[in-house]
């Protein structure tokens, strides 16, 4: 079982890798810009924490976006130490190229599933996220 999930978790980096280049993003790019996009400006800490990224591969992709001009840092008042990612304004349409892009992929890679089995996949990996989370 642990050798499938892996592979899962390969395979559908890869499909979200083909399909977000087309918008010149990686797939953790784009779910960085995602995030932000929908919660707001955070800290690499809880970006970190949310997606549950490396500390090198949060960081690589961080700087890299910086230098790409897809996202800058402002200082977190109080913490001379922190910083607030924040993305830079896109136009809507490619926005939402992006945030489509994202939620048909995640459909294709699960289309063979019923609804039902659906849900109960969210539903045991959301068990095992938190017990791992502990």
């Amino acid at each position: 079982m642990s050798n499938e999930l892996a592979r899962v978790f390969r395979l559908t980096g890869r499909r979200f890798n083909k399909v977000l280049s087309k918008e010149g993003l990686s797939s953790v790019q784009a779910h960085i810009l995602v995030l932000l996009w929908v919660e707001g400006p955070m800290t690499i800490g809880e970006l970190g924490r949310e997606l549950c990224f490396g500390s090198s591969t949060l960081t690589g992709a961080i700087d890299r976006m910086e230098k790409s001009e897809l996202l800058r840092r402002r200082p977190v008042p109080g913490d001379r130490r922190a910083y607030l990612l924040e993305p830079v304004k896109w136009p809507a349409a490619r926005r939402q190229r992006v945030i489509d892009a994202i939620l048909d992929t995640e459909g294709q890679c699960y289309a063979s599933l019923t609804a039902r089995e659906k849900r109960e996949l969210l539903r045991l990996l959301a068990k095992v996220s938190t017990d791992l989370s502990r």
